[in-house]
């Protein structure tokens, strides 16, 4: 006890070590050690949690585009919108055409003229990404020697 370790954990060390002073004092640095030791992996595998959940946030909010300001689309202002009643999506573009004015996306979203801009939007953004990936597989079949025509 004199080298800091409480009454309790002294004697169940003891009595693990059958009275044997030494060994107990081993048992106990030993044991304290292995608890230092989860505590780090306790910690690494937290930090890798972080950054796994920071990268997944940050491949979202790419995908919702940036405000014209050049602002991330606001992901807690889009869960509210969300929980609410909104498709993710059209409330994404409704938040960013706002600089993540939640009023004013909300305004956006409960109005039919704007809320068929919006929507009109996005599917026109799907069919560009659409055209940009057949594109890309063309051009690789072209590069793989096949002519142009056969690729469409």
């Amino acid at each position: 006890m004199s080298m800091g370790y409480n009454q309790r954990n002294a004697k169940r060390a003891l009595r693990m070590n059958n009275q044997d002073v030494g060994g107990a004092i081993d048992f106990l640095v030993e044991e304290k050690a292995k608890k230092m030791q989860k505590r780090e992996e306790d910690l690494k595998r937290r930090d890798e949690i972080w950054w796994v959940q920071l990268d997944f946030l940050s491949r979202e909010q790419k995908q919702y585009g940036v405000t014209p300001l050049k602002k991330a689309v606001d992901l807690e202002r889009l869960k509210e919108l969300v929980t609410i009643g909104f498709e993710k999506e059209l409330a994404a573009e409704a938040l960013r055409r706002n600089e993540n004015d939640t009023q004013k996306a909300l305004d956006d979203l409960t109005n039919p003229e704007t809320n068929s801009d919006l929507q009109v939007k996005i599917e026109s953004r799907k069919r560009k990404r659409e055209n940009k990936a057949k594109d890309s597989a063309i051009e690789k079949v072209v590069q793989m020697g096949f002519e142009r025509s056969r690729g469409t």
